[in-house]
Order: C-alpha cells, then sequence, then structure tokens
C-alpha cells in the first residue's frame, strides 16, 4: 500500500501538544498562554469524563463481554441501545467523525472488492448496524486476482478510522450473544470493503476465481473420461454380463482390461478430489485473508472504543477552541467569522501540511459557551483578554462542585 493524496477533512490530525506548540512559538506571552491552554484543556476533560461515565452505564447491559445471568426483555435492551447511541453519536460529532450512510455501505457491498475476496452478507440479519469513518486519503492497494496469480494494482478510498454499531436478531446464529451491541474500532479501511467489518459475513468465491478451478477441471477431466472411463465402462458391463449368465465368456485379457478400467476410474475419482480440494485451499486462503484484515486493522472493541472516542473527541474540541482564541486574540481589531475562519485554515496549511476544513460556528459556539466571546452590533468577534478568560475558566473550575 502506498501512502496517496488526502482528501479535505474537517478534523486536525495533531496531537493537541503539537497546536500548543506551533502557537506558542510566536507568543510574546508564553506564560499566559501557557496557563489559558492548561486551564481550557482540564475543562473539557472534566465535561467529556461525564459523557465517559454515561456511555459506560448505559452500555453496561447489552455489553458482549459482561456476562449475563438472566436475559433482558426486548424493551429493556432497546432503551439502553437508543440512549447509548444518543449519546455515541453527540461524541462522534464532537470527534468530528461522519455517519456512513445505507445508500454508500450498499454500493461499497456492490463495488469489486479492494482486498481482493468477496463476502456474502445477510443484511436482513442485523436489528441494528450503523457506520461511522473519520480521515479520508486515496491509495494504490496491490490485490491478488485469478487465484492469486496476476496482482491488480489500482486506487481506493481509504477510511481512516471506522467506528461499526451492530445488533443481530433475535434468532439469527452469531457468536455475538443475543441482545448484545458490538462496537469496534477499525483502521485504514478501503471504502470498497467496509462489509469485511460486519459480523456474519462468509467467504465467497468471485465467478473468475470459480471459472479458474473449473476449466481446468472440464479440460482435464473430459479427455479422460472419454479416452480411459466410457471404454472402461463398457469393459466393465461386458464382464459383469459375463459373470451374471448373459451371452458371452469372459477372456483373459478381458479381465485385465476390466482391472485397467478401474484404474481409469480410479484416477478419474482422484484428479475430482484434486478439484475439490483446491477448492477448499482456495476458499480457506480466503478466509485467513479475511481473519488478517481485520486482525490489523481492528483498534480496540466495545467499552474500549469509548475511551479511545472521547480522548480523540476531547483532543479535537481543545484544538478548535485554542485556535479561534488564539487568532481573534490576535487580530488588532473584531473580525468576521469567513476571516478567521479563512487565517485558521491557511494557518493549518502552511503548518501542517494538509487541507483542513476547520469547524469554525463550532469552535466559536464552545469560546461563547465559556463566556470567552465578545460580537458588536455588527457581528463581529472578538475575545476577552487572557487575564480575563484565566479569571472566567478558573471561577467554572472552581463552581464545578459546591460543598462549602
Amino acid at each position: 500500500m502506498m501512502n496517496g493524496a488526502r482528501e479535505r477533512r474537517r478534523y486536525i490530525p495533531c496531537r493537541k501538544r503539537d497546536i500548543i506548540d506551533l502557537l506558542m512559538r510566536d507568543m510574546d506571552d508564553k506564560e499566559s498562554f501557557s496557563r489559558f491552554s492548561t486551564i481550557l484543556a482540564s475543562i473539557f476533560h472534566f465535561q467529556f469524563h461525564r459523557d465517559l461515565e454515561t456511555l459506560k452505564d448505559v452500555y453496561y447491559p447489552i455489553n458482549p463481554d459482561i456476562p449475563s445471568f438472566e436475559k433482558s426483555d426486548s424493551d429493556s435492551v432497546n432503551h439502553a441501545n437508543r440512549i447509548l447511541m444518543e449519546t455515541l453519536r453527540k461524541v462522534l460529532d464532537k470527534a468530528n467523525y461522519d455517519p456512513v450512510t445505507s445508500e454508500q455501505i450498499k454500493e461499497a457491498y456492490e463495488n469489486t472488492a479492494a482486498v481482493g475476496f468477496s463476502l456474502d452478507i445477510q443484511m436482513d440479519n442485523y436489528s441494528f448496524l450503523e457506520v461511522y469513518a473519520r480521515g479520508r486519503r486515496k491509495d494504490l492497494i496491490t490485490a491478488k486476482k485469478w487465484l492469486g496469480l496476476k496482482k491488480i494494482i489500482s486506487e481506493h478510498i481509504i477510511l481512516e478510522r471506522v467506528l461499526l454499531a451492530v445488533r443481530m436478531k433475535e434468532g439469527v446464529p452469531s457468536e455475538i450473544p443475543e441482545g448484545k451491541t458490538i462496537i469496534k474500532l477499525f483502521k485504514d479501511v478501503p471504502l470498497e470493503d467496509l462489509e469485511i467489518l460486519f459480523p456474519n459475513s462468509k467467504v465467497v468465491m468471485s465467478l473468475k476465481d470459480k471459472l479458474m478451478l473449473a476449466v481446468p477441471a472440464i479440460a482435464g477431466g473430459v479427455p479422460l473420461i472419454i479416452s480411459k472411463v466410457v471404454p472402461a465402462l463398457i469393459v466393465i458391463f461386458a464382464v459383469l454380463g459375463a459373470y451374471l449368465g448373459y451371452k458371452g465368456t469372459v477372456e483373459e485379457d478381458h479381465l485385465k482390461q476390466a482391472v485397467a478400467a478401474l484404474s481409469a476410474m480410479g484416477a478419474l475419482g482422484g484428479y475430482i478430489v484434486k478439484q475439490i480440494s483446491k477448492y477448499k485451499t482456495r476458499k480457506f486462503q480466503f478466509q485467513k485473508e479475511l481473519s488478517d484484515n481485520l486482525y490489523f486493522r481492528n483498534l480496540v472493541n466495545n467499552a474500549g472504543v469509548f475511551h479511545s472516542l472521547i480522548d480523540s473527541a476531547e483532543e479535537e474540541e481543545v484544538k478548535e477552541a485554542l485556535l479561534a482564541y488564539v487568532f481573534l486574540s490576535r487580530s488588532e481589531k473584531p473580525i468576521c467569522e469567513a476571516e478567521l475562519d479563512s487565517e485558521i485554515e491557511k494557518w493549518l496549511k502552511e503548518n501542517l501540511k494538509q487541507d483542513i476544513d476547520f469547524e469554525c460556528p463550532d469552535a466559536l459556539a464552545k469560546l461563547e459557551k465559556l463566556e470567552l466571546l465578545r460580537k458588536d452590533q455588527d457581528g463581529r468577534l472578538s475575545v476577552v483578554s487572557y487575564f480575563e478568560a484565566l479569571r472566567k475558566l478558573d471561577y467554572q473550575w472552581d463552581n464545578y462542585f459546591k460543598y462549602n
């Protein structure tokens, strides 16, 4: 796989620490900025900690990793799943994940597989299925075709992060416990191969691969049948007829021919077994490729996903708020949202060498909620000073708990 061009994205592909260091390079008052970034990150961390606890609590009764001593009723399962997904969708949006629509999933299923094998999936086996993705790039992928005899290099869209949430319908045989919801996080998944992530998928051989096995079988088997098996059958029936009392005698040559005929029949049987073995071996190879793909792409599962996702969302929120605040604080006069958005995107492209669609409205909403944003009568934007910002954030931090 070769690294290719990335599409315009709405998440910032670097750490919060990297953004802080880049912004601090041009800072005169580095100490104030350091204090500001620390308390801002702490406030977001506390807020997302509550989201994490909510996700863990609502997921508990439908977590397949938790042993169930009694079966939950369908209403309880549906309620838990609804609350889980409502909370999860909010966190996914903050982490800048986008939903993958059912139309996109269907299109991916119908397109040529990038990984070199096909799958059979019964979509109506799922009671619930949602897919979310973040980050796209175009890569060249080498896939084996024609039973591995030919390598094809083609360009594919790669989803850098993919989250899958799914629950099976009642009565459908599956390794997923009934009434449980699995959540998985993957990396670097070709868009055309989303179905490799779905549970209960079965590897199937393409028509081309079937023909690659069938054509040699027919080409080798038909001459064998015509030249050896048919004459052998005639001899065998003649010998059997003589032994059963029908007209004719059995000569020694006939017996030799009958033995040779049986050998020919055995050769045909061996040939058939060999072709069946080839088919099973190839199918096993496909199954191994599927397992390898899942093993190396899977990052974390079930409740463990929440920690990774919350961390990503928290990082994105802090980076966006920091960028919006710093660029507004640097401006000598209030500016409009479009100007701010343009300046930040230009800075990101210069420093990160990537085309990023900065979420300016979302960043401004965060500053406004923290009471750091100012708007004049024309809608132009500015922010409070570092000193005032530290005072406001410190007050909010001190008042999360009021026990005295």
